[in-house]
């Protein structure tokens, strides 16, 4: 075992005996009625769906960025499902081993801090912005929402973190100049942002990636019943999110 590049424990060499016996346990917690199975999801989908845990499951550390390590640890049975918030890089219907399940859509907001110059400004252009940094991730990391950013003239400026910590991604806009990026959901986390006057074109939000395998699994069939009801409600609360279902 060692760490990659951003502090997470991969494994070298053959690894089939080892993804057998993942399989086993995971095979375990499903038929089980006594065992929890293993909820992952994002920094502002954690405490917003999956708070407090659904019965019969268990949160997991909501700190990964990017999607290739939680579509990882779910391909080998690690965790057992995902609240996907990526919606436009999300595997498509013709991955082989998940399936993705929608629960809702909503708007991506340019946000900033609220004594940002264009705070109070009607009529934002693109020129506007830009004028200020604005935060990204890698390049590829979610090909299709970065190319959308990007033609805003967006998605200019690294935010350097193996794993979410706010003051490395949000807190960033406190410094009154940089842009960032959140839907409703994501506002409810991250606090002291208001929502500028322009239009990103960009729709995204919330959906349940599990193995295709599992979808009939009366777990699975709970914990998407549960998550449901939670988008209902949080729908009433926020009428720009659209439920998928």
């Amino acid at each position: 075992m060692k760490r990659d590049k951003f502090g997470e424990w991969v494994i070298e060499g053959n690894t089939k005996l080892l993804n057998m016996e993942r399989q086993v346990h995971q095979e375990y917690r499903l038929n089980k009625d006594d065992e929890k199975l293993r909820l992952e999801a994002n920094f502002w989908a954690g405490p917003t769906l999956s708070h407090p845990s659904p019965e019969g499951w268990v949160n997991g550390v909501w700190d990964h960025i990017g999607m290739d390590r939680p579509l990882h640890l779910l391909r080998e049975g690690i965790i057992d499902a995902w609240i996907g918030s990526y919606q436009p890089d999300l595997p498509d219907k013709n991955d082989p081993d998940l399936i993705v399940i929608d629960l809702c859509k909503t708007p991506v907001k340019l946000v900033a801090d609220k004594l940002h110059p264009l705070s109070d400004k009607e009529n934002i252009c693109t020129k506007d912005l830009e004028a200020y940094p604005s935060l990204s991730l890698p390049e590829g990391w979610f090909p299709r929402t970065e190319a959308k950013l990007r033609s805003h003239g967006l998605w200019s400026t690294e935010a350097r973190m193996k794993k979410y910590k706010k003051e490395l991604w949000e807190e960033k806009t406190s410094d009154q100049v940089t842009l960032g990026y959140a839907t409703c959901l994501g506002l409810e986390v991250m606090k002291n942002l208001t929502v500028l006057n322009y239009d990103l074109d960009l729709l995204s939000g919330e959906s349940l990636v599990i193995k295709k395998e599992l979808m009939d699994n009366l777990k699975m069939q709970s914990l998407l019943t549960v998550l449901k009801s939670r988008i209902i409600e949080k729908s009433k609360k926020h009428p720009e999110l659209i439920l998928s279902f």
